[in-house]
């Protein structure tokens, strides 16, 4: 039983850590460039969703930031 809650325990930390790294990476259909991709990981989750709103409008990630 203990190796059974262990395992459950390990198997939710893995998807959790996954996730993480999955959700840094911007999405595809932003076409973002290298310098566009480093600032986005280091955007919050609040700046990732204003920057998709701006960059699908046309505008540009660094204009989503405003005088962040």
């Amino acid at each position: 039983m203990k190796i059974t809650l262990l395992l459950v325990g390990a198997l939710a930390l893995a998807a959790c850590a996954e996730t993480e790294s999955v959700t840094r990476l911007a999405p595809e259909y932003l076409q973002l460039s290298p310098d566009e991709q480093n600032i986005w990981e280091d955007l919050s989750p609040a700046q990732r969703d204003r920057a998709v709103l701006f960059i699908t409008n046309g505008a540009t990630l660094i204009s989503s930031l405003g005088s962040q």
